[in-house]
């Protein structure tokens, strides 16, 4: 099985992270420092946009980043976009399409 790894496109209104692989407690802990690194890139007034799309597994690990991520540029800027059934239920179960925008939808 490979590493998870994160490709970055930015543009003036959005810096976009894809992430590719299984986002579990080992992987995410490879990518924490390169990650947060780049979160600290986001410009004020840019978006921060974590791409699910090909990620089918996500552990509590990333969801700590995630929470991370939002505190830093605050939830309105952030959005977690092209989530699968399984990866959003598990944003669900914990609770936290309540507090991060998915997909487009704010947070209620």
């Amino acid at each position: 099985m490979s590493s998870p790894r994160f490709e970055v496109e930015s543009s003036p209104q959005v810096l976009s992270v894809a992430f590719h692989g299984r986002l579990d407690s080992a992987g995410c802990a490879a990518l924490n420092d390169a990650l947060l690194a780049q979160i600290e890139q986001v410009e004020p007034g840019q978006h921060l946009r974590f791409d699910l799309a090909h990620s089918d597994f996500v552990a509590s690990a990333f969801l700590r980043l995630c929470i991370l991520a939002a505190r830093r540029v605050g939830g309105e800027r952030f959005e977690l976009a092209h989530l699968t059934p399984l990866v959003r239920e598990v944003f669900v179960m914990a609770g936290l399409d309540r507090h991060l925008r998915i997909d487009g939808v704010a947070a209620s």
